[in-house]
């Protein structure tokens, strides 16, 4: 009984561990697409106001 209850607590307090890396590792991805969504739309933001003489809002 008592090795059973070792065993289930080393289990969820690996699940917690591996949920907590697949987190931080999402949430670095969806930085990374973030800051490349930003330089695409600044850079054709850019390239359309000096080509068509607008500003951007």
């Amino acid at each position: 009984m008592y090795q059973e209850e070792i065993f289930s607590n080393a289990m969820t307090d690996s699940k917690k561990d591996g949920y907590d890396a697949l987190t931080k590792e999402i949430k670095g991805m969806e930085a990374f697409i973030e800051r490349v969504f930003s330089k695409i739309f600044d850079s054709t933001s850019s390239v359309s106001e000096r080509d068509f003489n607008v500003t951007s809002l």
